[in-house]
């Protein structure tokens, strides 16, 4: 696991720490989650592993507004009030007062029969769809912003070049003068 968060993508732009707490994190709930198999109690493997997931959503929003501000760092405050709105909108569904319900919010419907192994299993595969659902939410909002931003940059190189060419026809109807 450490030799793909090291080595995956540009990674080494963002602050250790981001990284290092994200991994942290991730080793913690898992540890977490072990504990309260050995009991087999559903309900304190459910607790665990929604902290986990809350856990793991909020350090994968770090990570990305520390990439951002290290690389970023003129339009960084324009992207404050997009970034909150963000971390609101992906917060509300991993912190409503009861969390996510790991039986009706999971992808794949619970077998008759099921074990307990089972039903962790679906659980944890369950949570690794939300995180991917949360990933795309992130990504689709920097594809936006980036979008934006380059849509932004042709308008303002079309009236640089409207206004220079009218000073190059106006120098020229002038000579002709």
């Amino acid at each position: 696991m450490q030799a793909l968060l090291c080595h995956c993508c540009h990674l080494r732009e963002i602050p250790s720490e981001k990284i290092e707490k994200l991994r942290t994190n991730m080793h913690k709930g898992v540890d977490t989650v072990c504990d309260h198999l050995q009991n087999n109690r559903e309900d304190q493997v459910q607790l665990a592993l929604i902290e986990m997931e809350n856990l793991v959503t909020e350090d994968l929003l770090d990570v990305v507004d520390a990439h951002l501000q290290s690389n970023n760092q003129e339009s960084t405050p324009l992207l404050l009030k997009d970034q909150e709105e963000l971390r609101s909108e992906i917060r509300y569904r991993h912190q409503k007062p009861s969390g996510p319900d790991l039986e009706t919010e999971d992808p794949v419907a619970q077998q008759p029969g099921e074990t307990f192994w089972q039903k962790v299993c679906r659980w944890f595969q369950g949570m690794l769809h939300r995180l991917k659902q949360t990933w795309q939410k992130v990504w689709n909002w920097v594809k936006e912003k980036v979008a934006a931003f380059c849509s932004t940059m042709v308008d303002l190189w079309n009236i640089i070049e409207s206004f220079f060419s009218s000073v190059a026809h106006w120098v020229s109807t002038s000579q002709a003068s």
